[in-house]
């Protein structure tokens, strides 16, 4: 049994010893940090009202830019035209063969047919009533700029909910000491 207490003395003097070298050493780190405190708090100040910032600029920044459309379009619809008093020219003579009823006074009428051609270049009064069915496509081709408000557009909600995270963050912060006493 005395051989046993001494093994059972030398462990707890070696565990006091290491207890008391861990405590000096915690110690000393706990006031290291303690006189440190202000630094910390400085810089988490600094960081966390930077990203504040940031997001801030996010939720007031602006997108601009210039689009390139450069596409084919297709074109469906009808065209009404009207034209009341209109010209028309021939371009080559043009024969018309027509029936024509010839009277003779009292003494009857004779059916025929009246032939004659017009001469190229002749200038005709017309009139234009006709629907022209228009399918096509046509080539669109332009430079459109572009301002999109990031906030207003659908991040707004988004950078509150980031703002909301830091807002606690910045007053727990200002909360803390500047120095331990």
């Amino acid at each position: 049994m005395p051989r046993l207490q001494r093994v059972w003395n030398a462990v707890r003097n070696v565990t006091v010893v290491i207890s008391l070298i861990v405590n000096i050493i915690l110690i000393s780190l706990v006031l290291i940090l303690a006189s440190q405190i202000g630094a910390i708090k400085a810089t988490l100040s600094s960081v966390v009202g930077q990203l504040d910032t940031a997001f801030v600029a996010l939720g007031d920044a602006v997108v601009e830019d210039n689009i390139h459309i450069d596409q084919r379009v297709p074109v469906q619809f009808d065209l009404p035209i009207q034209e009341e008093q209109g010209t028309a020219t021939t371009t080559a003579p043009v024969p018309l063969n027509i029936p024509a009823t010839f009277s003779l006074g009292s003494f009857g009428q004779i059916n025929g047919t009246v032939s004659l051609a017009l001469p190229a270049n002749l200038a005709l009064p017309v009139r234009i009533s006709m629907v022209v069915p228009v399918n096509s496509e046509i080539s669109v081709t332009f430079d459109q700029k572009v301002s999109i408000p990031l906030g207003a557009r659908g991040l707004g909600p988004v950078i509150s909910q980031l703002r909301g995270v830091t807002q606690p963050l910045m007053q727990t912060i200002q909360a803390l000491p500047n120095a331990i006493p």
